[in-house]
């Protein structure tokens, strides 16, 4: 059954997930994407960049490739449309490795902070992890006056 799920519903489930955050991050007006509600937390932008970070970080888990979807030096430059730019691509490179893992691989055992897992679960904490951060972004957006997307769910 569980097979069933990740082959049939899975690749749903991600670009359903993708489409959601991209809608979160297209209603910041981009003269807010600097924006942080305290001094110690990451900006509007940076919670975007964050989660395409993770997406390089577990990635490599999976396919053992270190993608860099953005020079990180620069992060501080990146307007808007690029920030939505990085974030399309990162989230389309895990559809692919979604389509394109073999059922043998997908159930391949790893380590992942001394926890032995499958490669299957790195896609769920892809999820999770991208879910996370949505959801710090939409407080992000009610706190700066702006209308956050209705919620995308299955």
């Amino acid at each position: 059954m569980a097979q069933n799920y990740f082959e049939s519903q899975y690749p749903h489930v991600w670009e359903r997930a993708i489409e959601y955050t991209l809608e979160v991050a297209k209603a910041m007006p981009e003269e807010n994407y600097n924006f942080k509600p305290e001094a110690e937390a990451m900006t509007f932008g940076g919670q975007m960049l964050h989660i395409v970070d993770n997406i390089s970080f577990l990635t490599k888990l999976v396919s053992g490739n270190t993608i860099t979807f953005y020079d990180r030096s620069k992060s501080e430059e990146l307007s808007k449309s690029q920030i939505l730019d990085i974030l399309t691509n990162a989230n389309a490179y895990v559809g692919k490795l979604i389509a394109e893992i073999s059922e043998n691989d997908r159930n391949a055992a790893i380590e992942f902070r001394n926890v032995e897992m499958s490669k299957e679960n790195i896609f769920y904490l892809l999820r999770d992890h991208q879910v996370h951060h949505r959801g710090q972004c939409i407080i992000y957006l009610r706190i700066a006056g702006v209308k956050a997307p209705p919620y995308v769910g299955w």
